[in-house]
């Protein structure tokens, strides 16, 4: 894919390695619309953007080996986040149509698929489908997408919907405060292999209306969600 011209842009230098924890958190960015960073940078620290309302572009390094919790979490007009083109390849991240994803790794280092880590809050799609694979050049060939991180559409802006499907084989979590906040979510559909919800995982969606499930799996799910009034919610199809 051709690299978008990034005009108005916040050019990290170039030879910074660490962008630390809360290193931007609340800044404004007057003017600028787009943080790009060079090859040089290596890790970005907890909440380092978070709610920096200005920043609709965010272009990543592919030296990139750790990004933190929140790093762009609640950025309000933010709706792309993209990887520079060339090399290096990053391996623990990726990106697809705009949304961020972590490689996962179990404690013996092997990778056993991807977590969605972040998606840009404020990008005006009312609906989202979560992809079942992501296109992982590095093992050359899909890689099933089994969580969905903390915090990864925390105060989405304009999320009305979003669909999950099962992958054949693969267990799906919903991780800590991952819909929180997301005030126009009106209807979520989960998918048969979803096996763990947390309970703050939908924390605050104050629209939401409908929780569509399988036929058949309504006490599973009765299980996931720790308050009665979401039972009520629960539709199924």
């Amino acid at each position: 894919m051709k690299e978008r011209k990034h005009e108005n842009a916040q050019l990290i230098p170039d030879g910074i390695t660490d962008i630390g924890d809360f290193a931007f958190k609340n800044e404004q960015f007057d003017g600028i619309k787009s943080v790009v960073m060079p090859n040089s940078v290596e890790y970005i620290g907890e909440s380092a953007f978070e709610n920096a309302d200005n920043i609709k572009y965010v272009v990543l390094s592919g030296s990139i080996k750790r990004i933190g919790v929140n790093a762009f979490a609640r950025c309000k007009q933010l709706d792309s986040i993209a990887f520079r083109s060339g090399p290096p390849l990053c391996l623990n991240y990726l990106t697809q149509n705009g949304v961020l994803f972590e490689r996962n790794y179990d404690r013996f280092g092997k990778s056993h698929g991807y977590t969605l880590f972040q998606y840009p809050c404020g990008r005006a799609n009312k609906e989202y489908n979560i992809p079942v694979t992501v296109d992982d050049r590095a093992a050359d060939g899909g890689v099933e997408v089994t969580e969905i991180g903390e915090n990864a559409f925390m105060e989405c802006v304009h999320l009305e919907a979003v669909y999950f499907s099962a992958y054949p084989g693969t267990k799906m979590e919903i991780g800590r405060c991952a819909f929180a906040w997301c005030n126009k979510l009106d209807t979520v559909r989960l998918s048969s292999n979803i096996h763990r919800i947390d309970p703050t995982a939908f924390l605050g969606c104050r629209s939401l209306k409908r929780i569509l499930i399988p036929k058949g799996t309504r006490k599973k799910f009765e299980t996931m969600f720790p308050f009665k009034q979401t039972w009520e919610l629960l539709k199924e199809e």
